[in-house]
């Protein structure tokens, strides 16, 4: 039993073995590659920037009692600044924020977590809040656009133009 084994085994290595390894072989081509290559780079030149898009986010704002505590950047939280804290978002990324019952949007800068509340997705410093009006309101759907570089070298560096887009 185990000669039939072993003949069985010797004959896949002689007659099968060549013919995987020839078509594994073919894979790894030149031709193959550069084809390859070129539809990367011709799908990365044919999408549009990020960012376009705004996303509608439920917002709310900080209370006073944070001010002048440390944020998880390990920056200074001041209310009176134009900032955010968002769960995932990079540290000083930049995002327009609009409230669209009145139109009025704010750029701001993510420097620190949270909220942490179930159903919020971001927390604006009391001076972006109240720049878009939702002071009153406590909490508010606001749309978040976030501000890549590809946009501000393709636009002048307003708000507007951001918005418009």
């Amino acid at each position: 039993m185990k000669r039939l084994m072993f003949t069985l085994f010797a004959f896949q290595i002689l007659f099968i073995g060549p013919v995987i390894a020839e078509s594994v072989y073919g894979l790894g081509s030149e031709e193959i590659s550069l084809e390859q290559n070129a539809l990367v780079i011709d799908s990365l030149h044919t999408q549009e920037p990020p960012g376009f898009e705004p996303e509608v986010m439920v917002a709310t704002y900080y209370g006073g009692r944070f001010h002048g505590r440390r944020t998880a950047s390990g920056e200074i939280y001041n209310k009176h600044a134009l900032t955010c804290a968002h769960r995932s978002l990079p540290f000083d990324t930049q995002l327009v924020v609009t409230n669209p019952d009145n139109g009025k949007s704010v750029e701001v800068r993510v420097n620190d977590r949270g909220p942490f509340v179930r159903g919020r997705d971001i927390d604006l410093s009391y001076a972006a809040a109240k720049e878009i009006g939702i002071i009153l309101q406590g909490v508010a759907p606001v749309e978040v656009m976030v501000i890549h570089p590809e946009n501000i070298s393709a636009n002048s560096s307003t708000k507007e133009n951001y918005l418009e887009i």
